[in-house]
Order: C-alpha cells, then sequence, then structure tokens
C-alpha cells in the first residue's frame, strides 16, 4: 500500500512572523554595517575553506628593511606558529631596504609552518616591501595604496645608482627568481612582477572575454594573438616623456653607424629593423639560451629582450612550474586587446584600484575588523618588532654608532692619558658595549671585530703608559682598533647568493669611523689642552694642592696665563700632585704638566721629557734633590 507523505503544514499563518523576522534581521544588519569599523559588505561574502582561519597573526613590517627586520620577522613567525595562528597577515608600510634582508623574509614566508599567508599593503609597499608583498599566498590593501617600485639601487657617494652591469649581473637573478617563484606559487601574472624589478619592458594587457582576466604580453606575443601590431600610447602604468623605450639589449647598439650621431640612443620606431623580427643581440626564442635538458615548465620565460640575457641564471634558480599560458596556443576568439601597461621607462607602481584590475589584490582592507571577517576569524593578535629589536635598530644606526664612536675614543683617550680617574673609563665600557652588543644581534660583528678593539685598546695602554714615545705598540693598536671597528659595519653571516658585495658597507665602514676619528682628535686636542680648567673634568683630578695654589689654578688666571717658554729638558718641581694631570713650576713659571708615568707627588722634582703641541709631559728627575739643581 502506498503510503502517503504527510503535507507540509500551510505556511499563510506564519508568514507575518517570518516577515518580521527577516526585517528584524536586515535591521541589524544595517545598524551593525554603520557601526565605525564594521566591516565592508564585500567582504562579508563566504570565506573560502583554505582561507578560513580562527585565530589570525599580524606581524608588522614598518619603515626601512634591514638585517634587523629579517631576524624580528623569523623570531615573530615563530613565535605565531607556536600561539597556533591559522593565518598569517603581513602588514606592510615599507619604502623598501636591504635586498639580502627582504630575500631572507621572503624565503621565511614562503616555508612558514603556516601556509596561509596574507600581505595587507597599509597603505604602502614600495621596493623590498613590494617583494615581501608577492611572497605571501594573497594580498589586499586599504585604499589608498601603492605596491611596486622594485627595482634595485645602490647607495654611493652621489646617492641613489643605477646597477653597473656587474651588479645586474649578480643581483638581478635573484631578484627575478624570487618574484618569479612567488608569481608562480600563489597565481600572479609574471610578466607583471618582472616589470615590477626592471626596466626596458613594453606589455600590453590581454582580456579573456569568457573570465574577464587579463594576461600581460609582449610585443611578439601581441602579434601571434592579435595578428597585427600593437597599438602604443600612454602606458596604463606612467612613463618618463622622453626616454628611451627600446630594451636594455637595443640600448647596448647606440655606437652602431645609423645611431652613433643620436645622443639619446635608438628609440622604438628607429632601429631599422621590420617590427616584430628577431634583432641583433637579441635571441629570436629564449630556448635559445636556456639548458634542453632542463624541465621546459620551469624555464624562466623572460618578459622581454632586457632580461633575455639572464635566463639561463634565473632557470638554475627556479624549481616551481609555470601556470602561464602558452599564448601560441591560445584561440584569438576568446580575447581582446586591453590597452598599452608599460613603455619600460617608468618604475611600476600600482594604486589601490590598479592593484585589482591585475589580480594582484583579492580585496580592500580597511581595519582589523574587516581583517578578522576576510579571515571568519574570532581573534586577532598583533605581532610588533619588540622594544629590545627597536633599541637595537637605532643603536645600528649610522648617525648614533659615529656618535658612539667618538664617545668611546674621547672617553678612552682621557682614561689612558688620567689613569685612575674611573668614570672615563666607564663611559668608554658602556659605549663600546653598545657599539658590539647590537651588531653581535643583527650578525654585523662577531668576536673577532671585539677581540680586535680589545687588543687595540692593550697596545695603545702599553704604548701610552709603559713604553714612552709613539712606536709599534702604538700603531698596531691603531690598525687593531680601526679594524674592529670597521667590522662591525660588515655583516658577518654569508653573503646571500647574487647580492652585491660588501664594499658599500666596508666604506660606509670607513668613513663612519674615519669621520667620528677625526671628531674625536678635535676633542682630545680641547681635553688635553684645557684639563685641569673644564668645569666637570677638573673635579676628577685628585690635587693636593693649597688654597693659594689652587687660586692660581682657577680658570681665569690660567686663561690670563701668556704661552710658557718651556722646553724639554728643563726642570722643576710639581706644585700639585700630578695624577696624572696637574701643575708645576718649571723656569719661575707655573706650567699645566702631565706625568708620562705613574703618579708624581706634590714637590717632587720633574723634568720635562716632551711638548706635543698641546702637553708638556714630565717625569721625575732622579738627578734634583729638593727641588735644587745636583
Amino acid at each position: 500500500m502506498h503510503r502517503q507523505t504527510p503535507r507540509t503544514p500551510p505556511r499563510r499563518p506564519r508568514t507575518p512572523l517570518r516577515a518580521l523576522a527577516w526585517a528584524s534581521l536586515l535591521v541589524s544588519a544595517a545598524l551593525a554595517l554603520a557601526q565605525p569599523g564594521a566591516p565592508d559588505p564585500g567582504v562579508l561574502a563566504a570565506v573560502p575553506a583554505s582561507r578560513q582561519a580562527d585565530n589570525v597573526a599580524v606581524l608588522t613590517v614598518k619603515g626601512p628593511i634591514d638585517r634587523l627586520t629579517a631576524i624580528s620577522m623569523q623570531r615573530r613567525i615563530a613565535e605565531a606558529t607556536d600561539a597556533g595562528a591559522g593565518a598569517m597577515v603581513i602588514e606592510i608600510d615599507s619604502p623598501g631596504g636591504e635586498i639580502g634582508a627582504v630575500l631572507e623574509i621572503s624565503a621565511a614566508i614562503k616555508s612558514a609552518a603556516i601556509p596561509n599567508t596574507v600581505a595587507w599593503v597599509n597603505p604602502q609597499a614600495y621596493s623590498g616591501g613590494a617583494i615581501i608583498a608577492l611572497a605571501c599566498r594573497e594580498i589586499v590593501a586599504s585604499d589608498p595604496a601603492a605596491m611596486g617600485d622594485a627595482f634595485p639601487v645602490t647607495i654611493g657617494t652621489q646617492g641613489l645608482q643605477a646597477l653597473t652591469p656587474d651588479q645586474r649581473t649578480k643581483l638581478l637573478p635573484p631578484l627575478l627568481q624570487d618574484v618569479t617563484d612567488s608569481a608562480r606559487r600563489n597565481g600572479y601574472d609574471e610578466f607583471l612582477v618582472q616589470v615590477m624589478v626592471t626596466d626596458g619592458i613594453e606589455l600590453w594587457a590581454a582580456r579573456d572575454t569568457r573570465t574577464g582576466r587579463l594576461l600581460l604580453v609582449n610585443e611578439d606575443e601581441y602579434r601571434a594573438l592579435f595578428g597585427e601590431a600593437p597599438e602604443r600610447g600612454t602606458p596604463i602604468l606612467g612613463s618618463v616623456p622622453g626616454a628611451r623605450t627600446r630594451p636594455l639589449a637595443d640600448r647596448a647598439r647606440a655606437n652602431d653607424d645609423d645611431t652613433a650621431g643620436d645622443p639619446a640612443g635608438p628609440g622604438p620606431d628607429d632601429t631599422g629593423a621590420e617590427p616584430g623580427t628577431p634583432e641583433e643581440g637579441v635571441p629570436e626564442d629564449e630556448d635559445t639560451i636556456l639548458d634542453p635538458d632542463l624541465r621546459p615548465e620551469a624555464q624562466f620565460k623572460p618578459a622581454g629582450p632586457a632580461v633575455a640575457d639572464l635566463s639561463q641564471n634565473v632557470t638554475d634558480l627556479l624549481d616551481v612550474s609555470t601556470n602561464r599560458p602558452d599564448v601560441a596556443t591560445l584561440d584569438p576568439a576568446n580575447w581582446e586587446p586591453a590597452g598599452y601597461v608599460t613603455d619600460g621607462t617608468a618604475a611600476v607602481v600600482l594604486g589601490a584600484g590598479q592593484l585589482a584590475d591585475f589580480g594582484l589584490t583579492a580585496t580592500t582592507i580597511k581595519n582589523d575588523q574587516e581583517l578578522m571577517a576576510f579571515f571568519g576569524a574570532k581573534n586577532l593578535i598583533r605581532l610588533d618588532q619588540s622594544w629590545s629589536e627597536t633599541l637595537a635598530g637605532f643603536l645600528t644606526s649610522l648617525p648614533v654608532r659615529g656618535l658612539l664612536i667618538v664617545v668611546f675614543l674621547l672617553a678612552l683617550f682621557i682614561e689612558m692619558t688620567s689613569p685612575g680617574l674611573v668614570v672615563p673609563g666607564g663611559v668608554a665600557v658602556v659605549a663600546l658595549i653598545a657599539l658590539i652588543a647590537p651588531p653581535m644581534l643583527v650578525g654585523m660583528a662577531g668576536w673577532w671585530e671585539l677581540g680586535a678593539i680589545v687588543l687595540g685598546i692593550l697596545l695603545l695602554a702599553m704604548e701610552i703608559l709603559v713604553l714612552p714615545g709613539f712606536g709599534v705598540f702604538g700603531v698596531l693598536g691603531l690598525l687593531f682598533l680601526f679594524g674592529g671597528l670597521v667590522g662591525t659595519f660588515v655583516p658577518n653571516a654569508p653573503a646571500f647568493p647574487g647580492t652585491p658585495g660588501r664594499g658599500e658597507d666596508m666604506l660606509y665602514g670607513v668613513v663612519t669611523v674615519a669621520l667620528a676619528a677625526v671628531t674625536a682628535g678635535v676633542g682630545m686636542y680641547f681635553v688635553g689642552k684645557h684639563f685641569g680648567s673644564l668645569p666637570v673634568l677638573s673635579r676628577l683630578v685628585l690635587t693636593n694642592a693649597t688654597p693659594d695654589e689652587e687660586a692660581s689654578m682657577s680658570l681665569e688666571n690660567l686663561m690670563a696665563q701668556t704661552p710658557h717658554t718651556v722646553r724639554a729638558g728643563d726642570t722643576g718641581r710639581a706644585l700639585s700632585s700630578l695624577r696624572p694631570s696637574g701643575t708645576a713650576e718649571i723656569n719661575g713659571e707655573v706650567v699645566d704638566v702631565v706625568a708620562d708615568m705613574g703618579i708624581i707627588d706634590r714637590g717632587a722634582p720633574i723634568r720635562v721629557l716632551a711638548i706635543d703641541g698641546y702637553r708638556v709631559v714630565v717625569e721625575p728627575d732622579t738627578h734634583m734633590h729638593g727641588g735644587e739643581n745636583a
């Protein structure tokens, strides 16, 4: 017998209740969205399972990126992992920084135990900041926001400078490898990330009419896809008016007969070659410079001839297969031109809207509440740089380090020329710790630098306190001291593959230490000349002078004195205890003197050992008795 399924009760009686319930829900949602900090309605969509996380850790990258930033990020990534975070957000507001540190952070993000990584461009990620953002699986941005301009440069005596050919060969391959690897891992356009780190590349956009997806193509790909020459005009991502737009490989032909008279070099239409034909010195196909034994899907696809010569170097570093379609296999019926993207003359910078248009950002995030909604999260914690890391960063800045070197050298000089004062020695020790400890923390100094500095101090002390004059020990002491101080500016860790040499770091160290030494030298001259009359230092000198003698040693009397006529070999007697500074009567004159070794008691006979321009150096005179000549 057929069993009839019970009918659903009539809905009409419940209609008012349902309507009231829905109205209540809508009103509640509207009120919630109207509150400050409420999530954007576009963010409230269903969260994909691959993105959803109950616990989110936000790691901030603020300001210039350096070695200390890389160490701090590695610590915080481990801390987020230990805390049980299901997602890790890298909030970036940075102008960029050191290439080695940037690549270390990128590698740490990609190898993190938390694969759910999102970069939050809030509000800018320039240069190294853009490279770090690309390392994350997804990117979101504030509004306004800016990302790009990752051209590598060096800082020299004339400021920012473009890479030399040798630096380009060593530096660009690891950068191109890193951004290409990021693009392949995270689904970004490989050509777009290439023009972020180098110039000389022209790109156009093609749009898939079925999905709206944009694909960046070069001139040859444009011709192959659409069967016609691409149009040029004002690039979407900006240009430099009047700049050369041909790739770097073409610029090298500036000495050819047909361009020798053109100071600007060849332009986009003056190479003499038919459009789309292979040009001299530029490979017709990237396969001609790649190892055929390598997996084709892992080979580097150069966006243009400007980086074609680096293809093999980049391919050697890549191990992730490409997901970029082969333009030759695309159906032209499904694609349409979408504009001239870049002419290769300007650094590529994308605003918030352009980041979304080119498929780099998933959505716009304005605050932590929207960030939590983006993940469907229940908890959010922020892991900022610690106070100790901030202090270490302050102490390792060039101006602060230069000041610490001046204080260290000046305090060391006062302590060595006036043994027993203690206070200058303590200041020197504190300054030395402040100089050495932070660089050791960030890997810019090790035990050999500390050992060289200590050995230099010991040799100088031996020269000043034990051996008269200035000889081998003094020279060696200065060399060890100078070398140890300069060494704290050069990282001890092995250089990141492809990064420039340590020449710039060494130059900064030499210049900083030299300027600090000159400044300290001026201070030493002033202190040595007026040691006893300086308000602070005079209280550190132990004297047994009588009130009348102290009056004669006052600053006013000393300033009123005429220059002395004392010469080496003259004799006299100490008016005060020389510990080692004090006053003495020589040839009937009261003179500021410094004992060469140890302490000379008040009233003891003395002999002038040397006059070095601002100090009268004396020693006990064993040929005198009671202060009179024997």
